[in-house]
């Protein structure tokens, strides 16, 4: 199964449209938008793509009880927590569970906030950060979205650059049985 992961889009309408064509033609299966701004699901909705995703902290909707701040999901055989923040944050209603202790039922944490891609594999989990997706370089980085083969013995993940598609980080995690 080959899913893409954004987050921190901040209304970049554009760039969204752009790469929505771009995963349509990769055969992407389905979206996971990680936050800021929780709005932009529509956009990649409307491209007749399958998208879920969390609201980000600065986003009205991360105060609203009734949509969830963190899920926990499975894909092609992976289980995965989205979330905006890697961590608690201020801004969680009192329901919200911390990542970090989520992060121990799941093989993959998907996170966005830093605006800064990552990709590291922390006590057997895989944690990626997609980067950002807004319309401009921020924090010294190029606007960027990651792409995951997921099936149950191996997940491939990799960042790329939405100008090109050239990979900013690549893995490959074998899951242990």
């Amino acid at each position: 199964m080959l899913a893409a992961v954004v987050s921190d889009t901040h209304g970049n309408i554009q760039g969204l449209r752009r790469l929505a064509d771009r995963l349509k033609a990769k055969g992407v299966s389905i979206v996971l938008h990680l936050g800021d701004d929780y709005r932009d699901l529509a956009i990649l909705k409307q491209a007749s793509l399958k998208a879920v995703g969390v609201p980000g902290v600065y986003c009205p909707e991360y105060r609203n009880p009734a949509i969830s701040n963190r899920l926990v999901i499975e894909l092609g055989g992976v289980k995965m927590l989205l979330t905006h923040t890697a961590g608690k944050h201020r801004y969680d209603l009192p329901c919200d569970p911390d990542p970090e202790i989520l992060a121990r039922e799941v093989q993959v944490v998907l996170f966005g906030h830093t605006h800064l891609p990552a990709l590291e594999l922390r006590q057997g989990v895989l944690w990626l950060n997609p980067g950002h997706l807004r319309d401009r370089r921020d924090r010294g980085q190029p606007p960027t979205y990651a792409l995951l083969t997921l099936s149950p013995e191996v997940i491939k993940a990799e960042i790329l650059r939405l100008e090109d598609d050239r990979p900013v980080l690549c893995g490959v995690h074998r899951r242990q049985a």
